[in-house]
């Protein structure tokens, strides 16, 4: 699985990602970045014009309190504290509103994040995980 860096915590089960890949590396193909072949030069007008490499993640089956209340404000710091900046992998269920919704653990220690968030208190299943 492909490790991705947390780069905004959004609510208190909604995450920002990043693939850990680099955009210029991403211009190359899979077998040129194997071999360690030297990567393309960008233009500031192609740096520009090339769609950020950011994903959505809504962790899968559990709702966190709505942003606003307290108790919200403490499952976004928590979050944060869990994971920003940190590397993560998950494994995509679907896609709302524009998320990808998924179970996330964190990487390198693999703590299921979606189950972690429920077993602290900040969130409850929606549906509990078979």
């Amino acid at each position: 699985m492909q490790t991705h860096v947390v780069t905004r915590v959004i609510d208190g089960d909604t995450l920002e990602v990043s693939p850990e890949i680099s955009r210029r590396a991403a211009l190359q193909t899979p077998m040129e970045r194997l071999i360690g072949a030297p990567l393309p030069a960008e233009t500031p007008t192609e740096q520009l014009s090339r769609p950020p490499m950011f994903h959505k993640i809504r962790l899968k089956n559990i709702d966190a309190p709505e942003i606003g209340t307290p108790q919200s404000e403490k499952a976004i710091h928590y979050l944060k504290q869990l994971l920003e900046g940190k590397r993560v992998t998950f494994k995509p269920a679907g896609i709302s509103y524009d998320r990808v919704v998924a179970d996330v653990w964190r990487y390198p220690d693999h703590v299921f994040v979606n189950a972690i968030m429920v077993y602290s208190g900040h969130a409850k299943w929606s549906h509990p995980p078979r």
